[in-house]
């Protein structure tokens, strides 16, 4: 993935696990929204999930081509089963979405 070009979206995801779900099968989850977004997603350019040590909270950050490609995105994704799959597991009431763009610092 070629970051040092100023003309990515970072898109970054902070979320909770609903409770009771099987961590594993998250990240296998995730995997498979991996594979997705890298074949079926255009614009995806490439993707990193964290947690906390005690893995309480999570973050996604996916990087996207441009503006257009993040925004639009959701609106492909929401109709495909292993996207519907991954969030089935997150607490939709502890999301946080940003679509965030680089600052140039050679001024």
């Amino acid at each position: 993935m070629e970051l040092e070009k100023q003309n990515y979206v970072m898109e970054v995801v902070l979320f909770e696990l609903k409770q009771g779900t099987d961590k594993h099968r998250f990240c296998q989850a995730a995997a498979a929204l991996t594979e997705v977004l890298k074949f079926e997603v255009s614009g995806f350019e490439g993707r990193t999930l964290l947690h906390t040590a005690d893995e309480s909270q999570w973050a996604d950050i996916i990087y996207w081509c441009d503006m257009e490609r993040a925004s639009t995105a959701m609106e492909q994704l929401k109709s495909i089963p292993a996207f519907q799959n991954f969030v089935s597991m997150i607490d939709s009431k502890e999301i946080t979405l940003r679509h965030l763009i680089p600052t140039n610092l050679n001024l």
